[in-house]
């Protein structure tokens, strides 16, 4: 027994030995790369590929969410915690380069035999050349077309797909002829009301250009911006495109039904198509983008960087070199169907014998990629806000063009800081000692509360224990709100993050600003809307709920409130997807019930009239279960001899409720009302995730608007005095409901 195990032991030590790696004089070294999405997945693949050329390397890969990864990226760049190599989208550049974020790849571009410059799109380059300096590489692109029903538009009359804007609108007519004749559903064209990439397609297509005098104003050349507008609001006036129907539709679904036989999209949708409706192969395509003056469209992408902070600077650039070989370009496309940007990498069959891959190869050609300038993001989101009233007929052309330049002056105007002008830390220092001055005066001679622990006399050592508490209360609440404060009077932007002397003091400059800004009184107008209706809904259900609950015939209680109770504590991510099922157009819930009773279906989230109303249906939904088991604790708190003396006494049920019920839950419902207000006031979560704060702004609360401010476009000046705002309004209302509450309680004495 003991040969035997000996045996087996060193039979093992054996294979443990065989199995280790070669042995290697150089030591590892770790490179992480950032990546978002699919994409943060899928490299790994190429992460491999680079490991097994390079074994003493180890790629660290990490995928993070698209809608996360502005936020993590400008967090890691404050923290000192970015990675040596990140994927960047095209737009985002100029902003990281102005936080000094970005090392220039330049130097290492002269040394290298495997890269070059002209290999790549020309438009795709745009993106990565910022103050002389190239600082990344175009890592994949895309680009928008068309994708159109051969069947559809063979049978209207057109073999081939229109060669100009007259014959686009040529064929959207003969379809919805067609249509007409066939008493079919639908429409010619799937058009966005609030897309600004497609919105500047058009304008590039009718000779537009940004910034055309070459200054910071006008932004957009005035009469190709005029005729985009209107060649894109004909398509809704003429019923050709829907503002509303088929919004909330798939849109793949809605192309296999014919219910939008034409629409823009990106290489994406190929695989798209391919996989989840193989029985229209045959029956589509691709085509490059119809021209006025010119066929341009736009330039997407990424590109791949290295960040100032690598310590593996030599080795990070090997890893982008190796991704931008034609090779390897070719195989990150059979991985994850991204466009390669090196012309070469398109020879290979995969991509040369697609046919619908054609209509990109040309459109590349003929692509456009808006400036690279560090505000371009916040820009982006003031055309988008600017042509949806448009489309919706509620602003003409001219004055759309007139907002989408005063918007843009204002995003682009810095403060200067003036000569002899305090500093921002000695007005930092004055205002933090303000700020304790105010507080010490008010606990020694503030008003005195009236109970047996405060007014005790005072033991120093108690200090020591009160101190762990206060040293955390300080440091992450404290002092954030005395910092956010003094922000709120100040330009602190992205520029900031850098360069903390660019920092500028500007008063009530943001205050002014927010006062003026006609988005910020929508969304004030959406969160008071919100609260108003929903406070008073959720109230009542939950006290309903309560009260059917607390009856003693009632059987299965525990079922009940546990039922009601799920939404509150289910994600809003999970809450959100079943409401979106019940809101859809054309499967929900709710459209099938009223055709049931003969009514027409509604696009809730699309309809400027719907929109609000479905998220505060939604809300009161997800949180009068909270409401109702406070509301039961206190019902069960309420003594029975009360409604046992009134029944002696010859009360009915409604006059119990009126004279006992309501008198007794005073306190729980000031509380309820209070707490359920400050958290309306505040909803966020319901428009971010369903909305996104559309139609025309029409869901846009106050939070969700400085939150864009804040963490999209990191405006965290502006995004503070947002917050200040709203920090008075809600301390209005509190103070409102308090003082109605004592009136009551001395009307009642």
């Amino acid at each position: 027994m003991k040969k035997n195990a000996l045996i087996l032991v060193l039979t093992l030590l054996c294979l443990l030995i065989a199995a280790q790696p070669a042995f290697s004089s150089e030591p590892e070294v770790r490179l992480n790369v950032w990546a978002m999405g699919n994409e943060g997945i899928l490299i790994r693949n190429m992460a491999d590929r680079f490991e097994a050329l390079n074994p003493n390397v180890r790629i660290i890969t990490q995928s993070i969410p698209w809608a996360a990864a502005h936020e993590k990226l400008v967090t890691g760049v404050i923290g000192g915690m970015a990675p040596d190599i990140c994927q960047l989208g095209t737009t985002w550049m100029a902003e990281f380069k102005s936080m000094d974020a970005l090392e220039p790849l330049d130097s290492h571009l002269q040394k290298s035999s495997f890269v070059k410059i002209e290999d790549f799109f020309e438009s795709a380059l745009s993106s990565t050349f910022l103050d002389e300096k190239r600082f990344g590489l175009p890592w994949y692109v895309d680009t928008r077309v068309f994708f159109y029903r051969t069947d559809i538009a063979s049978a209207a009359g057109f073999s081939e797909f229109p060669k100009t804007w007259n014959e686009l609108k040529a064929l959207a007519t003969a379809i919805m002829k067609n249509k007409a004749r066939d008493n079919s559903p639908g429409f010619a064209i799937s058009l966005p009301t609030n897309d600004w990439q497609i919105f500047l397609m058009f304008f590039w297509q009718a000779g537009g250009q940004i910034f055309p005098e070459g200054g910071l104003s006008p932004l957009l050349t005035a009469k190709p911006a005029i005729e985009a507008f209107e060649f894109m609001r004909s398509f809704f006036n003429e019923n050709l495109a829907s503002l509303t129907s088929g919004r909330d539709m798939d849109l793949l679904t809605a192309f296999e039904t014919g219910f939008f036989p034409l629409f823009v999209a990106g290489p994406w949708m190929v695989s798209s198509l391919d996989m989840s409706k193989p029985q229209l192969a045959g029956s589509w395509t691709t085509a490059p983008m119809p021209a006025n003056q010119s066929g341009a469209s736009f330039i997407g992408g990424s590109n791949l960087v290295m960040f100032k902070s690598s310590k593996n600077k030599e080795l990070a650039w090997k890893f982008i070199e190796f991704m931008m070989t034609a090779e390897n370009q070719t195989a990150w496309y059979e991985v994850s169907k991204n466009l390669p940007a090196v012309r070469e990498a398109w020879n290979a069959p995969a991509l040369a014998e697609n046919p619908h891959l054609k209509a990109f190869r040309r459109q590349l050609e003929n692509a456009v990629a808006p400036p690279t300038i560090p505000e371009w993001e916040q820009i982006a989101n003031a055309i988008s806000d600017v042509v949806e009233p448009v489309m919706h007929g509620k602003r003409t052309a001219e004055e759309a063009l007139s907002d989408i330049s005063t918007k843009a002056g204002i995003v682009l105007h810095r403060a200067v800081k003036s000569e002899g002008a305090t500093s921002l830390w000695t007005l930092a220092l004055g205002l933090a000692a303000g700020v304790i001055m105010l507080l010490l005066a008010f606990f020694r001679w503030g008003p005195k509360e009236l109970d047996n622990i405060s007014n005790r006399r005072f033991q120093p050592v108690a200090v020591i224990f009160v101190l762990p508490a206060v040293f955390l209360l300080a440091t992450f609440l404290f002092i954030p709100i005395v910092a956010s404060w003094f922000a709120s009077f100040t330009n602190w932007d992205m520029y900031g993050i850098s360069n903390p002397s660019s920092v500028v003091w500007v008063g009530f400059d943001n205050y002014r600003q927010l006062f003026s800004d006609p988005v910020f009184w929508i969304s004030l107008r959406n969160s008071l809307l919100f609260t108003f209706i929903g406070v008073p809904l959720n109230l009542i259900c939950s006290l309903l709920m309560a009260l059917v609950l607390n009856r003693e015939f009632i059987r299965f209680k525990a079922l009940f409130r546990i039922g009601f109770f799920i939404p509150c504590i289910t994600t809003m991510v999970a809450v959100a997807v079943i409401w979106r099922w019940l809101y859809n157009p054309e499967f929900g819930l709710l459209n099938m019930a009223l055709g049931w009773v003969g009514i027409s279906g509604q696009n809730w989230l699309s309809n400027q009239w719907l929109a609000l109303p479905s998220l505060i249906i939604m809300a009161v939904w997800k949180g009068f279960g909270y409401n109702m088991i406070i509301f039961i604790a206190a019902l069960q708190s309420v003594p029975d001899v009360l409604y046992e003396s009134a029944e002696i006494d010859g009360a009915n049920d409604r006059q119990q409720f009126w004279h006992i019920t309501l008198p007794m839950l005073r306190q729980t419902t000031f509380f309820v009302v209070i707490m359920t207000s400050i958290g309306f006031l505040q909803f966020f979560a319901e428009p971010y995730i369903m909305t996104g704060g559309g139609p025309l702004n029409q869901t846009m609360s106050v939070v969700l608007y400085m939150y864009n401010h804040g963490f999209k476009f990191y405006n965290l000046g502006y995004a503070s005095s947002i917050a200040y705002v709203l920090f008075a309004l809600i301390l209005c209302f509190t103070l409102i409901q308090s003082i109605i509450k004592k009136r009551l309680e001395g009307a009642k004495k």
